[in-house]
């Protein structure tokens, strides 16, 4: 991989070539460097992160009835930075089953969930989804017990709220 020095190495580089030819390239370059913070953190990266630019498109039509429990979306495409992940193809998931993705490292697995989990694709407002996008850390537990130990902190947190409120009435 090309460490962030090199790659600003290069777009100096390509800034002063420009400049040199002079024309729309340098005054591109130029503001590029000048967004470009003393501590080398681009500031426009921060900015782009705060808007949340999408950066994955997704196309499908939902071709299940509307209040089934089964999702049928035909004609489904998801574009990655302009990267075609799935092109034309049908999505089925029936009630009740278990499905699994299985696929090299970078052909669109988290993407297709991120997808679905952000209703990008054309999914039943009565569906409930949540996509979890980060792990959570190793432990011994199962996931009932990990499940478990939520309601208990909750209970927790109850009880604490009503003595705080006692406190203050």
């Amino acid at each position: 991989m090309v460490s962030d020095a090199s790659k600003k190495k290069a777009l100096q580089k390509k800034a002063a070539a420009a400049a040199k030819r002079g024309g729309k390239a340098a005054a591109a370059a130029a503001s590029k460097s000048a967004a470009t913070s003393s501590n080398g953190v681009d500031t426009l990266s921060s900015g782009v992160d705060a808007i949340q630019i999408s950066d994955r498109t997704c196309t499908g039509i939902l071709c299940s009835h509307p209040q089934s429990r089964d999702i049928r979306i035909e004609s489904l495409s998801v574009t990655f930075h302009g990267y075609d992940l799935i092109v034309d193809s049908m999505l089925e998931l029936n009630y009740g089953r278990r499905y699994g993705l299985l696929g090299l490292n970078g052909c669109g697995k988290s993407t297709l969930l991120t997808s679905i989990g952000l209703r990008e694709l054309p999914i039943p407002d009565h569906m409930d989804i949540y996509h979890l996008s980060h792990e959570i850390e190793a432990t011994d537990m199962t996931s009932l017990e990990a499940v478990m130990s939520c309601d208990e902190e909750r209970l927790k947190l109850e009880k604490e709220i009503e003595t705080l409120v006692e406190q203050v009435l």
